[in-house]
């Protein structure tokens, strides 16, 4: 029915992975002191590099890498 791209495929494993290792890490740019995200803002509570957007531009960046490493 569907037939998936193998770099799909090993773009959303890296995903999950890094999703894993960033939550399991709980870095304080991330997290709060009671393990809970921090929201995205320019307060001294928040942080401009939030759990979500972190995450979706590693995504990016993978599926952007192995769709054009074959072209140069």
């Amino acid at each position: 029915m569907f037939e998936y791209d193998e770099k799909l495929i090993t773009t959303l494993s890296i995903y999950l992975g890094a999703c894993y290792i960033l939550y399991e890490m709980k870095h304080p740019k991330m997290f709060n002191n009671k393990g809970e995200f921090k929201n995205f803002g320019l307060n001294k509570s928040e942080t401009i590099f939030p759990f979500w957007l972190v995450t979706t531009i590693i995504g990016l960046f993978v599926y952007t890498f192995l769709v054009t490493r074959d072209k140069f």
